[in-house]
């Protein structure tokens, strides 16, 4: 796996990233077009089951959204509602969806326009591979590998949505398809080493240096795990005075790590031989970035925040609960990491990442918003207008908190 394949799983979450009855729903397999372009750069048209896969790519997003508003019900379409992105931008439900669909059918135009534009290559075994991916989400689904069959274009086909139509725009969803190894190349065209906006060792340093943090941890349950004779797995928290006795000894560890006079695999070690620690279970010398510690614990990125480099801080979560955690926590000294991260190819890749998505996106919208200003551009308005996002919607009867039908009446149909 070519190395920004890798990176690209994380950019999608970094960049990235239902139906009424099918004779109400307008179909096409592909014999009308949504968006053209043609100029001396690039020739493209996209068929309109491009434009419908966005839309109800977008029409799922925005759900999401909608189940945070009062007001919504799995049994009314919530087009009406207004609800807030991830960006705070506030939109009825509907419009929020038309534009987001327009959107990223223009970006995927956008990035075949930089690509050939910059004169960005890609490897053909590399396409293949990619392509091989997506038809098999498109067969199978995206968890056919953990045995859960779900086949995309069961939920898309009837609305419009060829395969063809699919491989041009769920590459960005789903991390696979050529698009995805066209946009890679015109990253590494951009920023990678020889690029037309080469980031140096020295600039990604400062932004390493500023953004990750170097941290180690070792986690000690304050709990056990039980089985009854049922077979069912529960977990019992220790008693007070154990707990107590355990955060004492771990209190001595972190004192003794500030102060020198324990190193951290010392502490590791006899944790290990004290308490139900595996040597898997310690994180040793993780450079991570930061925010992205806020968001998976954000109890240690407090600890974190709170402690100077080369200082160790015990820390407990969950004491009200039945399966409290201790965590000895020690923030390490970020430029001992820089070497790691920024001379090895591999992890390079994925600080350069988190480093200029963000831009690399602003790129791509900004030249997305160019095109559609340009006498090239096209847009087929009545064959556009004549999807509307409600097409997707499939209502569900609301349950109870005991997950039983609303209608309690009881009668059988």
């Amino acid at each position: 796996m070519k190395p920004f394949q890798k990176v690209i799983a994380g950019v999608m979450a970094i960049l990235l990233i239902a139906s009424v009855a099918v004779g109400c729903t307008p179909i096409s397999m592909g014999k009308e077009w949504s968006y053209k372009y043609s100029d001396d750069v690039l020739k493209e048209d996209f068929d309109i089951g491009v434009y419908i896969y966005s839309l109800y790519s977008a029409y799922n997003q925005a759900k999401t959204y909608a189940e945070k508003v009062d007001g919504y019900s799995t049994d009314k379409s919530f087009m009406d509602l207004e609800i807030t992105d991830d960006d705070g931008k506030k939109a009825k439900a509907e419009t929020w969806i038309k534009e987001k669909a327009e959107k990223d059918t223009l970006n995927i135009m956008s990035v075949d326009y930089l690509y050939n534009k910059l004169g960005a290559t890609s490897d053909e075994a590399a396409v293949e591979q990619s392509n091989t991916q997506l038809k098999t989400i498109w067969e199978q689904g995206p968890y056919a590998s953990y045995g859960y069959y779900q086949p995309v274009k069961d939920e898309v086909e009837k609305f419009g949505v060829s395969y063809e139509s699919f491989a041009v725009a769920a590459g960005r969803s789903y991390g696979s398809g050529e698009y995805v190894v066209k946009l890679d190349a015109l990253f590494g065209k951009l920023y990678r080493k020889g690029g037309t906006e080469e980031v140096s060792d020295k600039e990604l340093t400062e932004f390493f240096t500023k953004n990750y943090t170097n941290y180690s941890y070792i986690p000690v349950k304050l709990y056990e795990e039980k089985t009854g004779d049922d077979e069912n797995t529960t977990s019992v928290k220790f008693s007070d005075s154990k707990i107590k006795k355990i955060k004492a000894q771990l209190e001595t560890y972190a004192g003794d790590i500030t102060s020198g006079t324990m190193t951290f695999a010392d502490a590791s070690k006899a944790a290990q031989d004290k308490y139900s620690v595996t040597e898997s279970d310690v994180v040793t010398d993780k450079a991570e970035f930061t925010d992205s510690i806020k968001d998976s614990n954000e109890d240690i990125s407090k600890a974190l925040n709170k402690l100077d480099e080369g200082k160790a801080k015990l820390i407990t979560v969950g004491e009200d609960g039945d399966s409290p955690m201790a965590y000895v926590v020690v923030k390490n000294d970020i430029k001992d990491a820089v070497k790691d991260n920024i001379k090895n190819d591999a992890n390079r890749e994925s600080v350069l990442a988190k480093y200029k998505t963000d831009d690399f996106n602003d790129y791509i919208e900004k030249n997305a918003d160019e095109m559609k200003k340009s006498k090239s551009f096209s847009k087929n308005e009545g064959v556009i207008n004549s999807y509307n996002p409600s097409m997707f919607f499939e209502p569900v009867e609301p349950t109870t908190a005991t997950g039983e039908s609303s209608d309690d009446s009881g009668d059988a149909e």
